[in-house]
């Protein structure tokens, strides 16, 4: 959501007129609507599996606040900070839509994972040729790509006007299945290129908890990454807060936090963020906006059983494009009497940020001058 809310923000700053296409694909109906600018948040057979097998282990009811609670703030936050929103149902109409505006633009986390959407073929196929085409910041999330795909995609790929990944490894992976005839730029998060600064404008600062805390948002199913956050708690002398997150909600989210929050909407989570110590995070966004607020962050390889498809390559392409691989915590160093702590320079880490911001917006300005 964050990542729909700055790339509205930023091509609008360029002084672009957006709309965002709300679709709603015909096999989807009953599932899960909410596509927002083609940043598809679609629940997959594994997903929906992995979910009723959540249920299993607490109360029904519980598990149904939460999500619940997860819904009505992120429906809250649409409307407070998404605009020009257009509804969109069954692919025909989609394609009626394609023909009226001078460029598509898509981009999204793990929009063209292979293990859950539609892929990327599904990604232009409404909008004419006549349309110019650009992909800012789109993620694979994998460091290796099915064979079974690169057919369709290698065509698919070769018809984006502005093609660019947020991933060094996503575009090495391009360049493979693409015979080395297509080049895809890689670009920061959209979320990179709106300054601290502005983010304090747009989101302002709000203290969340007077107590000194660490925060922790895990996405995966580790439960050993929880227990080394809830080590580092007890050392350090701070509360643990955590906000769960309902894809890997499990017992141990009642028993490792201090406070363990639900419902939170996207502002309210940067700002468990800037209020932190340090952060334990597995997720991609949560390590993106701990170095954007300048946090000591233990970053971990989001670990969830039964997935063959791994999305590790995010986490290591994010710490060695800001040059700080050695806050990834492996399982060699869960023993914190044994890990040497080694903090994070920002001095160093914004310089490169800062010019990482200038390179993108080079490439996004390029692809918005008609």
């Amino acid at each position: 959501m964050l990542q729909a809310f700055a790339t509205q923000y930023i091509v609008e700053s360029l002084g672009c007129e957006t709309e965002i296409i709300d679709y709603t694909a015909d096999r989807f109906n009953k599932h899960y609507p909410l596509d927002l600018g083609l940043f598809r948040f679609l629940i997959d057979a594994y997903q929906e599996k992995k979910k009723k097998a959540a249920r299993t282990k607490f109360n029904d009811a519980t598990f149904q606040n939460n999500i619940a609670k997860r819904k009505t703030s992120y429906v809250e936050f649409i409307h407070r900070r998404l605009h020009n929103i257009k509804e969109v149902s069954g692919f025909s109409n989609l394609c009626k839509l394609g023909s009226e505006y001078d460029a598509v633009l898509i981009g999204s986390d793990q929009k063209w994972h292979p293990g859950f959407s539609f892929g990327v073929d599904s990604s232009f196929r409404f909008v004419p040729k006549s349309v110019r085409t650009i992909s800012y910041a789109t993620s694979l999330g994998v460091s290796e790509y099915p064979k079974s795909y690169w057919r369709t995609s290698r065509k698919a790929w070769s018809r984006i006007d502005y093609l660019s990944v947020r991933e060094k490894t996503g575009a090495d992976i391009i360049s493979k299945v693409c015979d080395n005839n297509i080049h895809a730029e890689v670009v920061v998060d959209p979320t990179y290129l709106i300054s601290c600064e502005d983010w304090k404008k747009i989101f302002p600062v709000e203290k969340k908890f007077e107590d000194k805390y660490i925060f922790c948002y895990f996405l995966g199913n580790d439960e050993e990454s929880k227990k080394c956050a809830r080590r580092y708690a007890n050392l350090k002398g701070l509360k643990l807060v955590s906000v769960v997150s309902n894809e890997s909600y499990s017992e141990i989210d009642q028993e490792y936090a201090d406070f363990l929050m639900t419902g939170e909407s996207p502002d309210s989570f940067v700002n468990w963020i800037r209020g932190a110590e340090c952060v334990f995070t597995d997720s991609f966004h949560g390590t993106a906006f701990s170095i954007m607020n300048e946090k000591q962050i233990y970053v971990f390889y989001r670990k969830n059983t039964g997935v063959k498809l791994q999305r590790h390559s995010r986490i290591d392409d994010i710490l060695s494009l800001w040059e700080i691989k050695y806050r990834l915590i492996t399982d060699k160093h869960r023993e914190w009497d044994s890990y040497q702590e080694q903090p994070i320079d920002y001095t160093l880490v914004t310089q490169k940020v800062q010019s990482e911001r200038e390179r993108s917006m080079k490439f996004l300005k390029a692809a918005l001058t008609f």
